[in-house]
């Protein structure tokens, strides 16, 4: 029998549902002793949560719906309810019954016998679908391997003597399996096939053996390590064949593997499948695999070379299809498309993801061939590159790209000579198989894995598409994300035979960093720091200047007169200037060996900057004109977030927890009211930094001045559209889901700003009457905020809580006063600044190295202002944060070489534990009376500025000995992760209700379905006819206003030309959406080449990634790389629509000749009338529904367009 229990609360948990349930159907009146059928026992109870008598569910709004199943004697015990209904009971098979006992009861896994393990290919057959290609295959005895289920896992498990004892494990994970089937073959032999999203992890474990020369284990306990396969002849194949099939030893066996998939909920369950076509084709042979690396070595273009291996790597294509069916095809392609082959191949991958089975590879070429008669690369802003990338995991190399890329000095320096240079340079990342950082149970040694398989690769190099490339450097924020940059040798017009060595050997003077290989190889670094080209100085116009004491480590200065040009540099490689942004008071930068901060002062009078010794890390000679890099460009506050660390620190520090539920409130009510308002709205938007590469923000702006809002009242009209509907809705799911599983909550009036230092205490050294400037105390700082130029600068005064990210320690957070509005009558060096927060420099330790260990080189600080319920009733002292020890090499070594760098990047990736120590100082300050001032949080909080610096000291953390146990075994729920479905496996912990601010924070949030209907969000409308939807309504008078109709009718050469911009527009936003996609974890696997998997529109809008993940941060990542491509896609698109300036902006600066106003008043209406014109056409196309996908991006960026031009011809209210 069957009832439905409903309003359960949303954090009950299937366990407790059981125990409070079986307290009924389990006592004796409900126990019949003389029914045969139960035998007296006590009647089972299962619970499933959310899942109807037909399998159907309902959608979770707080509260859920759970069924238990329960024999008949509680309805007469009880009554029976009117909504449960009695269905007759089908006979039960006995060996299906003694099956389900035998798992039941066994308190170890259920183990199946198997004789073969095979992997291979799926490859389509004409007219009879799929068929497996068998790749490899070794039979066992049945005494030897067999399969079983463990830890929400498949595991097979194979044990050989060869000659000692060896184990070796295959491991497939729930959410790794595409589809399950079962069946026997044309000989009866029973077998399971697994049709995997990724290859499964392989590991080894050997007993009774020595270890391995040169390789130092984690640990005697550790036996198991990862491998990349099970033998050679598996090596040889495992790079492209992954499908997996199992031969079982036993006909009886096949009932009872599905009976335990059945017991331990493996989702997908297997199916019953009638036939399947088995060939031993061998389809990646070495021969075969030859022909194709030297067709590629002479076809002449490395780009097309690198993008057919691409698909052939990723299971795409397989060799027949290359050499039979798309070798000549493919000819033609490059032969008729010349530089742009590699862009209509790169088209026809993407085609591939998504391509209909019945469709055949030759005719989807044809198909994209039609698509795209012509190809033109994007147009590329300076400072951005296309980059190829290479992506090893244990088993395969994955090829992906070109990517947009940030650029860097290096690699700039040989554009300027030949830009096809470029593709000379290869970004090589280190992942697990399911792209996801590098995972291993407690038990796994992965130390001898790493060294064969990255470390051989640094050290001997890659061939991808026929070329050669080997290790050069990395950058700092790439190593935290376990990317490099490799080289193929080449020959530089200028500068002639370029290698790896060569390169590193140019950029400076290291002899005095050759005895630690960690330092020697974040110097270098230095020089790949993604960066944006600035201007050049000549020698003479820079100097080194001495700091104040420990108080400017990281920050030099710069003259007025080099601050405007350097900002007019980027507002000219943009094309057009940045709408209404505050000219910056600093910029981070890179300048030959110097890195850090450089802050503009008012008394250097010309082209001036002055660095500091502590911004110089290495020496670089002979130079006569070097140009200035910008890493970063400060020109906008962005505001404070709350997180968890800092929620955990200030409550322990005093802060009430209602002040932390009230700041979510109010978070959750603005956010929940988004629909309601554009207003609120857009500040959703900037709060959460959302919609920026489209111009969303600014958009919105312009047509709440246009009297345009979600909702009709008074004098403003409703939009009714659902593509902003769709942009609400994710918007809310994105900023809901950041503050329940972050506590990323907005703290008004408070900002994140980069810190720089009070040089009012060089002006006195410099001869300065000291009672004449006017400097900071101790605990004094100056903030002076300003969001645009027609906003009004704002001034902190008061006291201010400032801390920075992360914060492990009670005292990085510290209590301080805002010194207001500098006073006129004194010389002040921190009088014009905005948008930074200015330390003082006095005292004997630096207010910034109290926070976390910060310093000056480009570190931002929350400032918390204006909310006295967040200052703490006491500080803490701040941590010491003494300087690491640094590894050097012995002695009797030699100087350090790129193998000793190298050696230290596959340490590294052994030994980054940062995540690891914070999460588990916040989890012990959960459960200790003491909070974070537990002894046990505070050695935490050291271990992890070790591991911070581990990086440039070498010094890694040994989790052996120092990581402390937590208080209790259990979890907080608060840790409960967004995946937590049995597919991807459960973490095996239990979780306690907390009771801190952040158990509290997290159960008041529910987060919303993705597929609500949009009518819970905003209010829509039916589709209108073309042109006369609001927006179009608003614009029509003004566009007729200035360029004298708004018709919208397009002549043939323009609606020709439209066309054209949108092929191209859609065919790189495909793309975007395939390439970038994550699939919902909760639904399965974390990677996907299908299209239900691709991006939605909406979020590339955004600029946000809405699946879930087990490892959030890699889908950050992800979303950031497709935030700079999608931002190039619309700069390409705009600069099409309207022609970019040529330095003088859309609007006219200071003074303006007539001639030079009336010249850019024609261009603005030039591109007015392209622009009516793109939106029109897209307005009289939206109709088409599934026909023109990705038409209301486009529409947007030629309405951003429309609103410029007419905010720049001031023709928009002022309102």
């Amino acid at each position: 029998m069957e009832t439905k229990r409903k309003g359960v609360h949303f954090d009950t948990n299937v366990y407790n549902i059981d125990k409070a349930v079986e307290l009924v159907p389990h006592r004796p009146i409900l126990c019949d002793l003389n029914d045969r059928k139960s035998s007296g026992e006590t009647p089972p109870l299962e619970v499933v949560p959310g899942v109807s008598p037909a399998r159907r569910g309902w959608i979770h709004k707080g509260t859920d719906i759970v069924n238990d199943r329960i024999p008949r004697p509680f309805s007469a015990f009880h009554g029976v309810p009117s909504d449960v209904g009695y269905r007759p009971g089908r006979p039960i098979d006995t060996y299906k019954e003694h099956l389900r006992k035998e798992i039941e009861n066994n308190p170890s896994p259920l183990r199946v016998p198997i004789t073969k393990v095979q992997f291979g290919v799926w490859f389509a057959q004409p007219d009879q679908g799929r068929a497996f290609s068998v790749e490899y295959e070794r039979e066992y005895s049945s005494q030897s391997a067999n399969l079983a289920h463990q830890d929400n896992l498949i595991c097979i498990d194979i044990m050989l003597q060869e000659p000692e004892q060896v184990n070796y494990q295959i491991l497939v994970k729930y959410s790794n399996i595409r589809q399950m089937d079962t069946g026997r073959d044309l000989c009866r032999q029973p077998f399971v096939t697994f049709d995997l999203h990724a290859p499964p992890n392989f590991e080894k474990a050997i007993y009774n053996s020595c270890i391995p020369g040169g390789i130092q284990r984690k640990g005697n306990y550790k036996i198991r390590e990862p491998i990349s396969a099970l033998d050679d002849e598996h090596a040889s194949a495992a790079p492209y064949a992954h499908q997996l099939r199992v031969i079982l030893a036993h006909s009886d066996d096949l009932l009872k593997f599905e009976e335990m998939c059945y017991h331990v909920k493996c989702l997908p369950p297997p199916t019953r499948f009638n036939r399947l076509d088995v060939y031993a084709t061998r389809l990646f042979r070495d021969d075969f695999v030859d022909i194709i690396s030297d067709w590629f070595k002479s076809m002449g273009c490395w780009k097309s070379a690198f993008q057919i291996e691409s698909c052939l790597r990723c299971g795409l294509l397989n060799t027949y299809d290359l050499l039979v069916t798309l070798q000549k095809p493919i000819g033609d392609v490059i032969r008729d498309y010349a530089s742009g082959a590699s862009d209509l191949l790169r088209l026809f991958s993407v085609a591939l993801r998504t391509r209909a089975p019945s469709e055949s590879l030759s005719v989807c070429l044809a198909q994209v061939r039609a698509e795209h008669p012509r190809i033109r690369p994007l147009k590329l802003t300076p400072g951005k590159i296309l980059c190829h990338h290479a992506i090893i995991t244990p088993s395969r190399i994955l090829l992906e790209g070109p990517y947009v890329t940030q650029s860097n000095r290096v690699i700039r320096h040989y554009q300027t000579h030949d830009p096809s240079l470029i593709d000379r340079f290869l970004r090589v990342e280190f992942r697990d198989e399911d792209l996801l950082s590098y995972r291993w149970d407690y038990g796994v040694d992965s130390t001898s894995f790493l060294q064969k398989r990255i470390g051989r690769i640094l050290r001997e190099g890659l061939e991808i598409g026929g070329r050669v490339f080997k290790f050069l450097a990395y950058s700092n924020s790439s190593l935290r994300d376990h990317a490099v940059w490799f080289v193929a040798r080449f020959r530089d017009p200028i500068d002639g035979v370029v290698t790896a060595n060569r390169i590193r050997a140019s950029l400076g003077d290291f002899s005095k960093l050759l005895r630690t290989p960690s330092k020697y190889g974040a110097r270098i670094a230095l020089a790949f720091t993604a960066t944006e080209p600035g201007v050049k100085i000549r020698r003479g116009q820079w100097e080194e200047i001495d700091d104040l004491g420990p108080h400017t480590d990281g920050v030099g200065t710069i003259s007025p007169v080099l601050a405007d040009m350097i900002w007019e540099e980027k507002c000219k490689a943009k094309g057009y200037p940045r709408e209404n942004r505050v000219k910056p008071s600093a910029y981070q930068f890179r300048f030959l060996g110097y890195k850090g901060v450089i802050v503009v002062d008012s008394r250097l009078e010309g082209i001036k900057m002055r660095l500091r010794k502590s911004q110089r890390k290495f020496l670089v000679h002979n130079v006569k004109q070097v140009e200035i890099e910008i890493a970063r460009t400060f020109d906008y506050p962005n505001p404070v977030h709350l997180n968890r660390p800092a929620v955990m620190a200030l409550e322990d520090l005093g802060v009430k927890k209602d002040t932390f539920m009230g700041l979510q409130n109010e978070a959750i009510r603005h956010t929940h009211l988004a629909g309601k308002s554009l207003t609120i709205f857009v500040g959703l938007l900037k709060s959460h930094g959302l919609g920026d590469k489209f111009r969303l923000p600014f958009i919105l702006e312009q047509l709440i001045k246009l009297r345009l809002d979600f909702e009709d009242y008074l004098d403003k009209e409703a939009i009714g559209s659902a593509f902003f509907g769709r942009l609400v809705r994710d918007s809310i799911n994105h900023s809901l889901r950041e503050v329940k599983f972050k506590a990323r909550i907005p703290v008004p009036h408070s900002y994140q700003l980069v810190g720089v230092a009070d040089e009012g205490q060089a002006y006195i050294r410099e001869g300065e009457d000291p009672d004449r400037v006017f400097t900071l105390k101790e605990k004094c700082i100056y903030v002076c905020v300003q969001e645009a130029e027609d906003k009004e600068p704002f001034y902190f005064e008061g006291a201010c809580l400032i801390s920075r990210s992360p914060v492990i320690h009670p005292g990085d957070v510290q209590q301080v006063v805002a010194v207001g509005k500098p006073p006129d009558d004194k010389i002040c060096f921190f009088r014009g600044l905005k948008n930074v927060v200015v330390l003082p420099a006095v005292g004997d330790r630096s207010l910034a190295s109290c926070l976390a260990g910060g310093d000056l080189d480009g570190d931002t600080y929350d400032v918390y202002f204006g909310n006295p319920a967040l200052l703490p009733p006491f500080n803490s002292p701040p941590a010491d944060y003494l300087p690491g020890e640094v590894l050097t090499l012995d002695e009797s070594r030699g100087d350090a070489t790129v193998e000793d760098i190298c050696d230290f990047i596959v340490k590294y990736l052994n030994s980054d534990v940062m995540g690891v120590l914070a999460d588990r100082h916040i989890v012990i300050a959960d459960q200790s009376e003491d909070g974070v001032f537990d002894p046990r949080c505070k050695k935490l909080a050291a271990l992890c500025s070790q591991a911070v610096d581990y990086s440039k000291n070498g010094k890694a953390v040994d989790l052996r000995y120092n990581l402390p146990k937590t208080p209790m075994n259990s979890m907080p729920d608060w840790h409960r992760a967004e995946v937590t479905s049995a597919a991807h496996g459960s973490t095996g912990y239990d979780y306690y209700v907390s009771d801190r601010a952040l158990g509290h924070l997290y159960r008041e949030i529910a987060q919303c379905d993705a597929k609500e209907p949009l009518k819970d969000f905003v209010v829509t409308f039916p589709r209108p006819a073309p042109l006369d939807d609001a927006i179009s309504r608003s614009l029509a008078p003004l566009v007729q206003y200035l360029i004298g109709s708004s018709e919208s009718r397009l002549v043939p050469e323009r609606k020709d030309q439209v066309e054209r911009l949108y092929a191209r527009y859609a065919g790189e936003m495909r793309c975007i959406c395939v390439n970038h996609a994550l699939v919902d974890a909760s639904q399965g696997n974390c990677q996907s080449q299908s299209l239900k998997s691709c991006l939605t529109e909406e979020e590339v809008v955004l600029g946000t990634i809405l699946a879930n993940c087990t490892q959030p941060r890699s889908r950050q990542s992800r979303a950031a790389r497709m935030k700079l491509y999608a931002e190039t896609l619309v700069e390409d698109i705009r600069s099409h629509i309207i022609v970019p300036s040529r330095g003088e902006g859309l609007k006219p600066g200071p003074g303006p000749s007539q001639a030079q106003a009336q010249s850019l008043r024609l261009r603005l209406q030039d591109g007015l009338r392209d622009a009516w014109t793109t939106w029109c056409w897209a307005q009289h196309h939206r109709g088409e529904d599934g026909k023109l996908m990705y038409i209301e991006s486009f529409a947007l960026i030629a309405l951003g367009v429309i609103l410029d031009c007419l905010k720049q011809l001031g023709a928009l209210p002022n309102n």
